[in-house]
């Protein structure tokens, strides 16, 4: 595989992983608030569409900065991913200590719907992977001996 050849090949597999990603996360949120409000009301259907957006935040923002750097060097892939995880991190941080001790969300919900993407994400990405055609190693031209 030539160098474009292999960076078509990540694209697609990082194309298809955010597709199946988004989708998760849209089931997620749909199913999450209904089943939230079946159990809790209101505060199950904030607590499904919170999870459902933080992991919305991680998996699709991971997924978007992999694809965007996926023809770039490896320190550009890696300063970008470390980057947006940070960035990430305080995002999270920022919003779980404006909602502590609130009441309008259902921390079940919220736990249960992080869990499920969590579990979903890594299945995506390892079916994803497991079927993307890309050489862990290149080999070089062949020198006459």
């Amino acid at each position: 595989m030539s160098q474009s050849e292999t960076t078509r090949a990540t694209r697609t597999m990082f194309q298809v992983i955010l597709r199946r990603l988004t989708l998760l996360v849209v089931v997620l949120a749909a199913a999450g608030a209904l089943v939230g409000w079946w159990v809790a009301g209101m505060p199950g259907v904030w607590g499904a569409l919170m999870g459902a957006g933080i992991a919305a935040l991680f998996m699709v923002g991971t997924a978007l900065t992999m694809l965007l750097t996926a023809d770039k060097p490896l320190h550009v892939a890696s300063a970008a991913g470390v980057g947006g995880w940070l960035a990430k991190m305080v995002v999270v941080f920022v919003v779980l200590v404006l909602v502590r001790d609130r009441d309008f969300y259902s921390p079940g919900t919220f736990f249960v719907v992080l869990v499920l993407s969590i579990l979903g994400s890594l299945t995506i990405e390892y079916v994803a992977m497991a079927r993307a055609r890309i050489p862990n190693v290149e080999p070089g031209p062949r020198t006459p001996e």
